[in-house]
């Protein structure tokens, strides 16, 4: 397990880039409970292929079932695609080995895949919302048969790596999961099972439930070490210069009652003063429906620029769509993208811009925005 050479190839041939240091450290030493990396650097990654790595070497550290929970629908689409993907890349290598490549399985509101209870001896993924999987975990599964509560009850708690990410913006669920990590410590399993936290805006004191507090002084971080933060590609993206501009155009409580166009028309002409071609310009409502009005009042303007409308509202198809043309990178030589968007954008999505135009929101929510202008400190 500690051969760092063999495991940079295999993340390599995973995710066909190289691997940072925090990364191989992931997959040839023993598992954190907190992971704490910045913005851009692949904590997804990281912890599933380094899941991929122990699991093909039969680390008896790490369970058999990854269980990837995650606060919103937009976030579950865009993991089991990339996870898949890695999956394909490496299924030869656990062939070689005589091994079944493990299977993904989707668990969230009107998209559940069950087949993996039949076969709780084979190693799975399974990516879901909190909800579906918080909910099993509790013994009262949404969207099952209540017979079929205690299976899943057992199964989530044993022989299974429960990782939590984007923590920040799971809520109630949070400290859900924190006291459950914290039965399961107090209780004898039949199997081992452990929890992973992981942001790039963790607090760890939203961990202390009253049974989970005991335990924080000995949790294992995992964070870039000193020397790590000065590879150029980490820096670039460490210390990404993100200026802050206050827009001409404010929502107040007067324009809002008096005109919701006005808002939009004012704002529209303002995003396309800042927007350069051959980039991205994300802006970020709070309400479908004010995004709604400025998509509509951009497109009046006949741009060159893409202009692409993002919220939680679409249907499946359209969904995985948009997500889809989302992740492809914009042509340097083309007129560039304008992303009108609502939270939905706010974690876990990979893009970047060059500017980017939000509304006040809670601090949390802010610092997952800032998170999508230069992101990879191209700019």
């Amino acid at each position: 397990m500690n051969d760092s050479h063999n495991y940079a190839a295999f993340f390599q041939a995973a995710t066909e880039q190289s691997a940072f240091y925090y990364q191989k450290s992931l997959g040839t030493e023993p598992w954190p409970d907190i992971l704490d990396i910045p913005t851009g650097l692949g904590k997804t990654a990281a912890v599933v292929v380094a899941w991929l790595w122990k699991r093909l070497h039969r680390d008896e550290d790490t369970p058999r079932r990854l269980i990837y929970c995650l606060p919103m629908r937009v976030l579950v689409e865009q993991t089991q695609a990339n996870v898949k993907t890695w999956l394909g890349r490496v299924a030869a290598v656990f062939q070689q080995e005589g091994l079944k490549t493990p299977a993904v399985y989707l668990l969230m509101g009107g998209e559940v895949e069950e087949e993996w209870e039949s076969h709780p001896e084979q190693d799975a993924i399974l990516i879901g919302t909190q909800d579906m999987l918080l909910s099993r975990a509790l013994m009262r599964g949404y969207g099952m048969s209540r017979y079929k509560w205690p299976v899943h009850f057992g199964l989530l708690h044993n022989d299974a790596l429960w990782v939590f990410d984007e923590i920040q913006l799971m809520g109630a669920g949070l400290a859900t999961s924190a006291q459950l990590e914290a039965f399961r410590r107090r209780f004898r399993l039949a199997r081992p099972s452990r929890s992973l936290w992981m942001s790039a805006t963790i607090n760890i004191t939203w961990l202390a439930t009253v049974d989970m507090r005991i335990h924080l002084d000995t949790a294992r971080h995992h964070k870039l070490i000193t020397g790590e933060q000065e590879i150029p590609q980490v820096k670039e993206r460490w210390a990404a210069i993100k200026r802050l501009t206050k827009a001409l155009t404010a929502l107040t409580a007067d324009n809002h009652k008096q005109s919701a166009k006005a808002y939009a028309q004012s704002l529209a002409t303002e995003i396309l003063s800042w927007h350069r071609a051959g980039t991205n310009t994300l802006v970020v409502l709070n309400t479908v429906e004010r995004a709604q009005q400025l998509a509509q009042e951009l497109d009046s303007h006949k741009p060159a620029a893409e202009i692409m409308l993002i919220h939680a509202r679409f249907r499946p198809q359209e969904r995985k769509r948009l997500n889809d043309t989302l992740g492809k990178t914009t042509s340097a030589d083309g007129a560039g993208r304008i992303v009108v968007a609502t939270q939905a954008v706010e974690a876990g999505v990979d893009m970047t811009s060059r500017a980017l135009f939000t509304e006040l929101a809670p601090w949390s929510s802010l610092v997952q925005r800032f998170g999508r202008c230069n992101r990879y400190g191209e700019a």
